[in-house]
């Protein structure tokens, strides 16, 4: 599962390794904008131009407030620095550089290739990506389900994050998985099994 641009990653690859994913989760995910737009086609130093622009203290807290519905409790000093921190790992603007000049993701026409089971978490105060995204997903795909989590913005898992947790449980442990934990990939038993006791009623 993914979120936002996470979202796209992972519907490239629950379509392309559907013997892989048994069941896709998908977080107020990037799924019907394809590609980076006039980026792919910059000049390289314009390019890393750009780079430094988009993990700018200025740019990283304008996007820190559009995630939330409730700004004044979760778009905090510390969100801004745990939202940034990525972007200052090494290789990490040689990364995105690549990933630009790559033209990115094109999820749209993947999403209706999703065959396994998928959930659709939707903040419904998402001012990143409109509510007629979440609308889409259920219209493409064959067997997906749309929750939308209440008082909430772009980030579900972090602003309503006992809730996201809830209903990605109940969707990994209803029938559309026949299988029981045990059968897991031995990988995942410890992360269901603490999972289904913390959530669990």
């Amino acid at each position: 599962g993914g979120a936002s641009l996470g979202g796209a990653a992972a519907i490239e690859v629950s379509a392309a390794l559907p013997d892989l994913c048994k069941g896709t989760v998908l977080i107020d995910a990037q799924g019907f904008v394809d590609g980076v737009g006039p980026m792919a086609s910059l000049p390289v130093p314009l390019a890393k131009l750009g780079i430094q622009l988009l993990k700018s203290v200025p740019l990283r807290m304008s996007a820190n407030k559009m995630s939330y519905n409730d700004v004044e409790t979760y778009a905090t000093e510390d969100a801004l620095r745990v939202g940034r921190l990525h972007c200052l790992r090494d290789g990490w603007n040689e990364a995105l550089l690549s990933f630009m000049l790559s033209g990115g993701f094109s999820p749209s026409a993947k999403v209706p290739q999703i065959q396994n089971p998928a959930l659709i978490l939707w903040g419904e105060q998402d001012g990143i990506l409109e509510q007629s995204f979440a609308d889409k997903f259920i219209e493409a795909l064959p067997n997906g389900r749309l929750q939308y989590i209440q008082e909430c913005g772009h980030v579900p898992h972090l602003e309503q994050a006992d809730e996201t947790a809830s209903a990605i449980v109940s969707f990994l442990t209803s029938d559309q998985f026949p299988e029981d934990v045990s059968q897991q990939p031995q990988f995942l038993t410890p992360f269901m099994e603490l999972l289904e006791k913390t959530f669990k009623n």
